[in-house]
């Protein structure tokens, strides 16, 4: 087990509106291979991933190349067959997720040539060679990424490809995507209906997944480029798997997401305002006019609003990566921007206010033309570092130095009825920071950077906070799962069920104390049984609410001995009247406990 190190705790001074010090100190190590390795020519990505489940982050860069991470600051380059021995001159992307969800992290790599690697243990990958997946030529593009777009528990790929961008340029190809057909044999079968796969032939870079309405499912935002000098509106497609019950697409035409004129990189969706709900960022290129600004889009409770004040979409760049994260622990999101044609890079740090300012005195902005980047915590001391890609020495590994005493919290997800990797699950974090309660929000997502994508564990600054209030875990299932009460600075595991180990000491924060089925039959009508397992005799309560989060029944309250139970809903309120048909929660609650599921009730 590696060490872990603790933010010492120091004075936290708070500013409105001006930059807080931040200390990104670069890594010039000559021992350390991600030092000295040439940085790649071509347009590619990196991510941080913890491939070898020894719990600290090992970085993989897009040139076939993975360092093992051996904590204290030491890593080893690996002699892997991750690569595909092709010489990329155009750029290619990757995207890691568990697809066959036995418990480690594969990879799929985009380039002229396209493969997934199994990750077999041991260091060993194994390319896949076999099936619609198998053919590398055919399956061709510039970005991939992983989600499960249709909630079967098992994860989906899209893979971009622009045309005129990947060798052969002669021949254009749609848009790929593979449906993960699942256990036992893993196959991923390729996709030939839906705007996804049948729009034009163009430009199109790097697609993101995020579930950005919040409806359960997973949409799907591809930057259009054309990178010519030209703009278009971006090809946003939102997924009807909600509305009709079966996953489809249909482009989102709606003004300014749909409607603005664009030269469109990276879509990241994140919450950089902590209001609930998730806003947009896209950097654009604009090579051949020097530069486009970026824009911001807030939500407004599912209406977009494109901001136009502030550095952030203002400065006119030719931008490629933003990466997202909580740099100094104060509990909002921060802005990385790495631009292209020997530009400066920009940081953006988050006033809390809704505004943002650009800070020119850090490291991370002291180089031009990095392309690519990646956010992780691969020292475990409760802050986020960064490697940054680009050509020759615009390549650098920054170790983050601030001390400010901030308390932080770093979460990661482990899915059972959801994919392994718990990617599109959706991780909240509540706290008492300067007398108010702060909800804060992330996705775990597989491309949200350039070519590659952050870690996959939820980090969270959390200011002057001492408890941590509330963990909420919004599976890709449906599933919910709360944890309440405890403290921050902590690496802690959440298994999909309600099982939350901390990391750093290996002692079970909560002992799972209930284990809560789906009910059965579901759909149903008019009546349904509802089975819960109890570890011990606890004092319970278990109760319906309609998708507002309106209680409906109060199902049980009070003392229920150990073992297994079943209670049945019959679809009446605690008036005793029949309720309408729709979608429903039931909820189980123990002590500080909390585990939730989705169930529909037929008219």
């Amino acid at each position: 087990m590696p060490n872990f190190y603790y933010i010492l705790l120091g004075t936290l001074f708070f500013f409105s509106t001006q930059a807080h010090s931040q200390i990104f100190t670069k890594i010039t190590d000559v021992n350390n291979p991600i030092v000295t390795d040439t940085g790649p020519a071509n347009y590619t990505g990196a991510s941080w991933v913890d491939f070898d489940n020894d719990d600290d982050l090992d970085l993989f860069v897009n040139n076939g190349t993975l360092y093992r991470n051996d904590g204290n600051e030491t890593f080893v380059k690996l002699n892997t067959t991750i690569g595909d021995g092709v010489a990329l001159t155009t750029g290619n992307g990757h995207s890691w997720a568990d697809y066959d969800n036995d418990g480690d992290l594969d990879v799929y790599i985009s380039s002229r040539l396209s493969y997934l690697y199994r990750n077999d243990g041991n260091e060993v990958f194994t390319r896949i060679e076999t099936g619609d997946i198998g053919n590398g030529s055919a399956n061709r593009g510039w970005s991939c990424a992983w989600a499960d777009y249709n909630n079967d528990g098992y994860v989906d790929l899209a893979i971009t490809h622009p045309a005129g961008f990947v060798p052969p340029t002669n021949t254009a190809l749609n848009n790929h995507l593979f449906l993960n057909d699942g256990s036992p044999n893993f196959g991923l079968t390729r996709v030939t209906t839906g705007p996804i796969v049948t729009g034009p032939k163009t430009a199109y870079t790097v697609g993101t997944w995020s579930d950005f309405d919040q409806d359960g499912d997973m949409d799907y935002f591809v930057g259009a480029g054309p990178a010519n000098g030209s703009t278009q509106p971006d090809f946003l497609y939102r997924n009807l798997l909600v509305e009709n019950g079966s996953a489809s697409f249909e482009r989102i035409l709606d003004s300014p997401l749909g409607t603005d004129q664009q030269d469109g990189q990276i879509w990241n969706w994140i919450d950089y305002d902590n209001d609930g709900d998730l806003d947009a960022y896209l950097t654009n290129w604009g090579g051949n006019r020097g530069g486009i600004a970026n824009r911001l889009y807030r939500n407004d409770g599912g209406t977009f609003t494109r901001l136009t004040t502030g550095t952030i979409v203002t400065d006119a760049q030719v931008s490629l990566s933003s990466v997202w994260g909580d740099f100094d622990n104060d509990a909002d999101l921060d802005c990385y921007v790495a631009n292209d044609n020997n530009q400066p890079d920009r940081y953006y740090e988050n006033n809390g206010d809704g505004s943002f300012t650009r800070n020119t005195n850090i490291a991370l902005v002291t180089s031009n033309s990095r392309r690519g980047a990646s956010a992780g915590d691969y020292d475990n001391d409760g802050d986020l570092d960064m490697y940054i890609i680009g050509p020759g020495a615009g390549k650098a590994l920054y170790r983050n130095d601030t001390d400010n005493g901030n308390s932080w919290l770093n979460v990661t997800c482990v899915g059972t009825v959801s994919n392994k990797a718990a990617i599109g699950a959706k991780v909240k974090v509540r706290a008492t920071i300067n007398g108010q309660a702060v909800w804060q929000m992330r996705e775990i997502l597989t491309q949200n950077t350039f070519n590659g994508h952050n870690s996959l564990r939820a980090h969270f600054g959390l200011g002057e906070a001492s408890t941590v209030d509330t963990l909420k875990i919004e599976w890709p299932s449906g599933m919910v799962d709360e944890i309440t009460d405890f403290l921050p600075n902590k690496f802690v595991t959440v298994t999909e069920g309600g099982e939350v180990t901390s990391v750093e000491d290996e002692i079970l924060l909560t002992p799972k104390a209930f284990t809560l089925g789906q009910n059965y039959p579901n759909p149903f009508n008019p009546t349904t049984s509802i089975e819960y397992t109890l570890a011990t005799t606890s004092d319970i309560s278990l109760k319906v609410y309609n998708i507002r989060g309106q209680e409906i029944r109060t199902l049980l309250s009070g003392l229920q001995s150990a073992g297994t139970h079943t209670i049945a809903w019959d679809g009446r309120d605690n008036f005793g009247k029949t309720v309408a048909g729709g979608v429903y929660i039931y909820r189980i609650k123990t002590g500080s406990l909390v585990q939730s599921n989705k169930m529909v009730l037929l008219k």
